[in-house]
């Protein structure tokens, strides 16, 4: 009897135990969360939001959600650009991805856009056609600061373009005038 006593003692201790973890797990639960698109559902227009996004349905506009995860489910179909921490695609996406940690395309994806992440996972059999930019935040930032200075020998290189035809034509014409 003192061997059945000691065991309902220590029953409820764990069950105290285990009561203060479930109280845990619901914040944990909360930062899992993320709301659907479902396949029936086409917006158009801006998505935000503050929370994670699964894509089944249409978007035709722009999605954006800097700091949670986006994913385009095997249904999606997305015309927008993707703006988040994280962009993972299993369908179709028409428009420019950008994300602060990853952007993955499953092997089921088809994209067409340019991709911004430091991390890119293309699994086999993932279509992409775009441009692909791995820097990190802070060096895009830089870049983008600088971009501007970078545009501008480009606006150059055509002038001397320009400025070689002429110097061409002149050539052209005082040969074409002497012989």
């Amino acid at each position: 009897m003192w061997k059945k006593d000691e065991l309902p003692a220590q029953t409820p201790a764990p069950r105290a135990e285990a009561a203060q973890p479930t109280h845990a797990a619901p914040p944990v639960a909360r930062t899992t969360e993320r709301a659907t698109i479902g396949r029936s559902i086409t917006i158009k227009g801006e998505v935000t939001g503050d929370e994670d996004l699964l894509i089944q349905g249409r978007v035709d506009g722009s999605v954006d959600l800097k700091q949670h995860s986006v994913t385009v489910g095997p249904e999606g179909e997305v015309k927008a650009n993707i703006v988040a921490r994280v962009v993972t695609v299993e369908g179709r996406v028409q428009g420019n991805l950008s994300a602060d940690e990853q952007i993955i395309l499953r092997a089921s994806a088809k994209v067409q856009g340019d991709i911004t992440a430091p991390r890119v996972v293309l699994e086999d059999g993932a279509q992409f056609r775009g441009g692909v930019d791995m820097s990190d935040a802070a060096e895009r930032r830089h870049t983008t600061g600088g971009g501007s200075a970078q545009q501008q020998p480009k606006r150059q290189e055509p002038q001397r373009s320009a400025e070689r035809v002429e110097s061409a034509r002149t050539s052209d014409s005082g040969a074409g005038l002497g012989s």
